[in-house]
């Protein structure tokens, strides 16, 4: 009986194989009994797949391509005819899609006995692309159905958008652990993207920064394309690592600047690319079947929302849920780990409840006296994020003006209370949220202008993402080692750097205006 040799599921030989002591791993991932994957531009030849068989007594065989679309995939030279007893042999297979065809087509390779016995039948899936780059590249939900993923990426376009909002079956993840016994295996399935050699790897959190873990290098172009394709050839390195019990994320770097899944280093180092560069999606296989600790990472190169640039199949992992990733520093009973300051009363005296949490856990804000609530505890490159819904009242001397609230933040720990401590605020106020306002004589540069040091300096932010009054609005800010990044609703709308204050404590302004906070939490960096 012939049958094919094979590791796993999902198993591709590529004839183009290169280092392969490194890469046999890869290689082991890349080829299958049951389907056989390929791509090419419309016109053209793909890159040659190599099948391995093996006959334990020998016997003839027949070999024949059937299907409606068997005509776009052709065998390299003909099959043998008799197979050795205890040999194994290969057939070499290629796609070569018509010159007005574009799209997913599927045949079927049967391989028979001499007297016309079915010994093996594998399915053949092709890619037809439209041309290189650009709107000739396939949407991810293409991809997906070709590579045989039954996942709700979200949309069916080529391009989308790169909101942290997640799309289909996105996890809202920003790292990983290593689920079980073995290394992490970190398989490319696609690559649509500009030509050059793409190192990849993981990396992990630091205090200065993402610390990078190269594993392998995405091939650039020999003599096929390498930046166009499904299961991309990989030139050096490996397909998996071993992180230990660390989490870590998944980056790739491109031409210019790394790509990580954490938005943060994302907006902090490489402002001009996407902020959320990387969709990650559960994988089912075609069945709908959910596949254990296994996620499809997605990448986006630029800034079109396409997330095909560079897609990994990595396996033996598990996120990192929110909890883990954040501190809550809401309580949902009561304000500990908070102190209250309110003009003309001594701390932590709210005689007239100004500030009650309520019984959802939020924190409702009469906002009739003037002061706020601020953590005991000092911070240092962080995530800052809170949810805030303007009330209805607003109190004198600001009945007849905009609601206004605000986040203070980097407060130094030797600040005396005050109506404001030296700070940097991102500003909550109706049309104004995320301004950035410079008190105490603080400063900050942004986009190379430095304000001067003032009592109280303002700096506008540069787009508008607030929600009308009355809803709920998500308001993030980041600093990390002088660099602050005000993030209204998903939108970065302020970032400065060079901040003249880096660290210490944070307060939730009352000013005048009925405000309600939940869902106060924090990440360090």
């Amino acid at each position: 009986m012939i049958t094919f040799f094979s590791q796993r599921l999902l198993f591709v030989f590529a004839a183009s194989i290169v280092a392969y002591n490194s890469l046999a791993q890869q290689n082991s991932l890349q080829a299958n009994e049951k389907v056989i994957i390929f791509s090419a531009v419309k016109g053209t030849v793909s890159k040659p797949i190599s099948i391995p068989y093996y006959s334990k007594k020998g016997e003839k065989i027949n070999v024949l391509i059937a299907g409606e679309k068997s005509g776009y995939f052709n065998l390299v030279s003909p099959a043998p005819q008799q197979v050795p007893a205890g040999k194994e042999v290969s057939l070499i297979l290629e796609f070569t899609p018509a010159n007005d065809f574009i799209g997913s087509s599927k045949a079927k390779l049967q391989i028979m006995n001499s007297a016309g016995k079915l010994l093996r039948e594998t399915e053949l899936r092709g890619l037809s692309l439209k041309g290189l780059e650009g709107e000739n590249e396939p949407a991810l939900k293409t991809v997906l159905v070709v590579l045989g993923y039954q996942i709700n990426n979200g949309w069916s376009s080529l391009a989308n958008n790169t909101k942290p909002e997640p799309q289909g079956e996105e996890i809202a993840t920003t790292s990983f652990r290593k689920a079980g016994k073995g290394k992490v295996e970190i398989i490319p399935v696609a690559r649509f993207s500009p030509d050059f050699k793409l190192p990849f790897g993981y990396y992990i959190n630091s205090s200065s920064g993402p610390v990078l873990h190269e594993v392998g290098v995405l091939s650039k172009t020999k003599n096929k394309p390498e930046h166009q394709v499904l299961f991309p050839s990989v030139s050096s390195g490996s397909t998996s690592f071993d992180p230990g019990e660390n989490a870590f994320g998944i980056y790739s770097t491109g031409a210019g600047h790394s790509a990580y899944m954490l938005d943060d280093w994302n907006i902090l180092l490489h402002p001009d690319h996407a902020s959320h560069a990387v969709r990650t999606y559960p994988v089912k296989d075609d069945h709908g079947k959910l596949e254990q600790n296994t996620f499809l990472v997605c990448f986006e190169e630029a800034k079109n929302g396409d997330y095909n640039d560079y897609v990994f199949l990595v396996k033996n992992i598990k996120p990192v849920t929110y909890a883990e990733d954040y501190t809550n520093l809401f309580n949902g009973k009561n304000l500990d780990g908070w102190d209250i300051f309110l003009t003309g009363k001594s701390m932590n005296n709210d005689s007239e409840q100004n500030f009650v949490v309520q019984q959802d856990g939020s924190v409702y804000v009469k906002g009739k006296e003037l002061g706020y609530i601020r953590t005991k505890k000092g911070l240092t490159n962080y995530h800052f994020v809170v949810e805030f819904k303007w009330g209805e009242k607003k109190w004198p001397p600001r009945e007849n003006a905009k609601r206004d609230a605000g986040i203070c933040y980097n407060i130094p720990d030797n600040e005396p209370d005050s109506i404001w401590p030296k700070s940097i605020e991102c500003q909550i106020q109706e049309g104004d949220t995320g301004d950035f306002w410079l008190l105490g004589f603080s400063t900050i540069t942004v986009n190379d202008s430095t304000n001067k040091p003032a009592n109280h300096t303002r700096m506008v932010k540069k787009a508008d993402a607030e929600k009308p009054t009355g809803e709920w609005n998500i308001v993030e800010v980041i600093s990390y080692n002088g660099k602050c990044i005000h993030i209204v609703n998903g939108v970065v709308v302020n970032a400065g750097e060079k901040a003249s204050v880096t660290n210490g404590r944070l307060l939730l302004q009352s000013e005048y205006s009925e405000v309600y906070y939940r869902n106060a939490r924090i990440k360090q960096l």
